[in-house]
């Protein structure tokens, strides 16, 4: 009886421990997506807005945390739903510089895989909206550059080696999205009319990742910054 209690207890771990790697997996996708966005000049800048204002972090301030970290922004990201979980960032950036990943500390940690995936797809749909909205007609792309002086944004600045660390399949599927809207506002530029959130469903950009053409243009062609 107890030989059956043990192997009814290591299936219950076994399976758990199947179901966290899972769950890790389907984050890591969506966080890997923030980090692809951000091999763009543009993207680069609407990646910075969206996550400042998401994590209500200065701009300026947020450079410099990504600089003494190295981390790339899905990664940074990713620590900062760390943090709110309540792990102290001074645990998480020492575990940093010991080498670890993100993903080694999150595991550590026992993150909420599926949260964070949750708040990662939710902060890709906020790119997307930037992007969308940067494009949508004159004023919106001088607002942009009005704000980057505001928060003493320097693009130049704004690069981590680790920044780079994508496949060229996740490159791709960046700029993939990144033409989309960027083509969607283009169909509207100088309306003043904004896509609904029916016409933004119907657009359907979460299965034309994959299909949209690209043009032939892989994300550092398209204004890539390379790290400092």
């Amino acid at each position: 009886m107890n030989h059956i209690a043990w192997l009814l207890s290591l299936l219950i771990v076994s399976s758990s421990l199947l179901a966290s790697a899972d769950d890790r997996q389907k984050a890591e996708k969506q966080v890997r997506k923030i980090t692809a966005m951000a091999t763009d000049k543009v993207g680069r800048r609407m990646v910075s807005m969206s996550v400042a204002d998401t994590l209500k972090i200065p701009r300026p301030v947020m450079v410099e945390q990504r600089r003494k970290s190295g981390l790339d922004y899905g990664s940074f990201f990713v620590a900062h739903e760390l943090v709110a979980s309540g792990v102290a960032m001074g645990d998480i950036m020492a575990a940093v510089t010991a080498g670890k990943t993100i993903w080694q500390i999150g595991d550590e940690q026992h993150a909420n895989w599926k949260q964070i995936e949750a708040d990662a797809k939710k902060q890709n749909r906020r790119i997307e909206d930037y992007i969308y909205r940067h494009f949508l007609n004159k004023k919106n792309d001088e607002a942009d550059q009005l704000r980057d002086i505001a928060d003493k944004y320097d693009i130049m600045q704004d690069a981590v080696p680790t920044d780079f660390n994508v496949t060229p399949e996740e490159m791709v599927a960046a700029q993939a999205r990144y033409i989309f809207w960027r083509d969607e506002a283009g169909k509207l530029q100088g309306s003043g009319k904004s896509m609904t959130d029916r016409e933004r469903k119907a657009a359907g950009m979460d299965h034309a990742d994959s299909r949209h053409d690209t043009h032939g243009i892989t994300a550092p062609a398209a204004g890539g910054l390379p790290p400092q």
